[in-house]
């Protein structure tokens, strides 16, 4: 006398198969060894009155081989890496606190003292001017000498307003820009004297260094190190 399944006896059955399956799915990639195991069972079993060509089990074991070669070359190369980025932020980190020159558009004013910093361009430029403001608007606008060569030239602020009176301590910012030889407007690269209040790492692995100013830099934009 047979027996009807209840739907709980076939639900039951349908996730013991589930389970089953998967206690049989493969958990890893064929590798080289079962390459050649499989290779070896082949040629034992195989028709003598019709042999297998045994050049495509060659070039496949090869191209297998080539493949393992260049896995093991990128988990090399990842770890050293790995290793030249930890090593580049241990040797940033000793900067932290250093006195640095680096390109910036912020920097830090003492009013017992003249600020210096650069101008950096690569084409001559007349007309030079040079704007030190703060969070409250313009604080000075100077003009730089006639015709600004090629390269770093240094300038200073002498530490007054436009009003001729001392401006404040505290950090500004400076903006420089000039005219090229068929009039068009072009900014100029500002190089600051500055000191570095901490180091970060990028997603890319660079470094990404935050200023005295709060201002943040790439590491390839340190022209000095004090």
């Amino acid at each position: 006398m047979s027996t009807i399944p209840s739907s709980t006896d076939f639900v039951e059955s349908m996730q013991n198969k589930s389970t089953s399956a998967s206690q049989f799915a493969p958990q890893e990639q064929m590798g080289q060894q079962d390459f050649l195991m499989l290779l070896s069972t082949q040629m034992m079993n195989q028709d003598p009155t019709k042999p297998m060509d045994p050049s495509s089990f060659v070039t496949d074991l090869t191209q297998m081989s080539q493949l393992e070669a260049t896995q093991q070359l990128n988990k090399s190369v990842t770890s050293m890496t790995a290793g030249f980025q930890n090593m580049q932020v241990m040797q940033a980190a000793s900067l932290v606190g250093r006195a640095v020159v680096a390109e910036g558009d912020a920097f830090n004013h003492s009013d017992e003292y003249e600020s210096h910093f650069r101008l950096d361009t690569d084409e001559p430029l007349s007309d030079v001017k040079i704007v030190i403001s703060n969070e409250d608007g313009v604080v000075r606008e100077m003009e730089a000498m006639g015709t600004l060569n090629t390269g770093e030239t240094s300038v200073k602020w002498d530490g007054l307003n436009d009003d001729g009176g001392p401006a404040a301590s505290g950090t500004y910012d400076i903006t420089a820009y000039g005219y090229d030889e068929e009039g068009n407007i072009k900014g100029i690269k500002t190089v600051v004297s500055t000191s570095v209040y901490s180091v970060a790492i990028n997603a890319d692995g660079s470094l990404k260094l935050t200023l005295s100013t709060g201002e943040k830099v790439d590491m390839d934009a340190v022209r000095e190190i004090g």
